[in-house]
Order: structure tokens, then C-alpha cells, then sequence
């Protein structure tokens, strides 16, 4: 995991325990199941005794990200990696704002950045964390596998086989 790799104290949301179990093996501090606790946000800041966290990435949208803003520090920062829960309205970021934090969204680095981050993986000897992997005559079922939300890590086309 790169943030525990860094130092990170690592905060995980999951839906199911097991997943939470999976996340713990690979050194994450804190879990919590927004199943159990809806009120995640307020978990967080509990953790963190009401500062907040220093990074939150946002693979939600308009479900999770009222929480997400509710969770960040101040001078924090929230990666826009995903919307799984689609788009609608757009959350109220009058927090951000007054805690001088940012929202970036993320999509693909510089070639100097995946060189970087592979230099760091090998130093650190960090294995990709890879659910499945599915032949190219079996990407459709890739795809729903990926639908399902049911995998922990990648998912992995071979283009070889």
C-alpha cells in the first residue's frame, strides 16, 4: 500500500468486513464499514480528534462526497478518482473553502511521474494487489465482475492469452 509505504496513518471505508480484513493485512490504521456506520465522516473525525484527514480519496460522487468535505483537514486535499454512485448534484463546498483545502480531479500522471512512482514500488518491494484475471475472450464478464464491486484490488485483462 503506498500511503503506509510513505508513512501514512491509513483510514479505510469498505462495505464488507472482509474487504476491511484485506485492507488491514496490507497495514491500513483504522477501518470502518459505512454499512454499520452511515455517519462515516463523523467516525473519521472522531479518529482524528476533530482535525480531519490530510487526504481523501473520492471514489463515491454525489452520495459520498457531502462526507468526504465533512472529513478533510484543514488544508487538506480530496483526489475526484471516481463517481461509482453517478452524477447529481453538486455537493456544497462552502467547507472547503473556509478550511483551505482542494478538491483535484485525478485521471492518468506524466511519464515521469509513472517512472517515479515504479521506482518507488521497487524500492519498497510493493506487489499490485490483483483480484482476478480474465482472458480477452472473457472481458465482458470482466467488465460485470467489475460491476458487481464484489473485487478487492485490479482486475486484470490479459491481452496475451
Amino acid at each position: 500500500m503506498l500511503a503506509v509505504a510513505k508513512g501514512a496513518r491509513v483510514i479505510i471505508i469498505f462495505v464488507s468486513d472482509d474487504k476491511l480484513s484485506r485492507a488491514r493485512k496490507l497495514g491500513a490504521s483504522e477501518l470502518i464499514n459505512y454499512v454499520r456506520t452511515p455517519d462515516w465522516d463523523e467516525a473519521v473525525n472522531t479518529l482524528t480528534h476533530g482535525e480531519g484527514v490530510s487526504h481523501v480519496l473520492e471514489l463515491g460522487g454525489p452520495e459520498t462526497y457531502p462526507r468526504s468535505i465533512n472529513a478533510i483537514g484543514a488544508g487538506g486535499h480530496i483526489a475526484q478518482i471516481g463517481v461509482l454512485t453517478g452524477f447529481g448534484p453538486r455537493p456544497d463546498i462552502d467547507r472547503i473553502r473556509s478550511t483551505n483545502a482542494s478538491i483535484d480531479g485525478i485521471t492518468v500522471g506524466s511519464g515521469d511521474h509513472f517512472r517515479e512512482m515504479n521506482a518507488f514500488l521497487t524500492q519498497h518491494d510493493i506487489q499490485p494487489v490483483i483480484d482476478r484475471v480474465f482472458s480477452f475472450e472473457q472481458a465482458g464478464e470482466a467488465y460485470d465482475y467489475l460491476q458487481s464491486a464484489k473485487h478487492f484490488g485490479k482486475i486484470v485483462i490479459d491481452l496475451a492469452s
